[in-house]
């Protein structure tokens, strides 16, 4: 009987952890959709010029992306982890600079004094929405 049970649970696990939607695969599935929510949300901080807010959800965006893409654990993650990523699945040394360098921007933008961020939210946003789908490409 406890074998029949034991067969009975690995068979069961089997089934279930296919058809499992829940978890780390659903977030890799959905990852684009996550990222471009936010990017929605950032299109509404700029048409409220609400500066620190965009280039806050801009950022989020990417690591969120960046996180529930590759499988990274929120407290792992960094420019040096991304580099490591990128290589390992052989994504493009350009795109993996680019991503980068959106990073570094949105720092940059979200503690520098305000000068000019309104010509600039609306390019960041654009670049933003090209490397994510510049990595989804990459990786089919």
């Amino acid at each position: 009987m406890p074998i029949l049970l034991l067969i009975f649970l690995w068979i069961y696990n089997k089934i279930v952890g296919k058809t499992d939607t829940s978890g780390i695969e659903w977030k890799n599935r959905k990852a684009n959709k996550i990222a471009l929510k936010r990017l929605k949300t950032a299109q509404i901080c700029i048409n409220s010029n609400d500066f620190d807010s965009f280039f806050e959800e801009i950022e989020k965006s990417l690591w969120g992306y960046f996180a529930d893409k590759f499988k990274v654990e929120s407290a792992d993650l960094s420019k040096e982890t991304v580099s490591t990523f990128f290589k390992s699945t052989n994504i493009d040394n350009n795109i993996e600079i680019k991503f980068i360098n959106l990073l570094d921007e949105c720092e940059f933008a979200r503690y520098a004094p305000e000068s000019n961020k309104n010509a600039q939210m609306d390019t960041v946003l654009t670049k933003a929405k090209n490397i994510i789908i510049e990595v989804e490409t990459a990786l089919k």
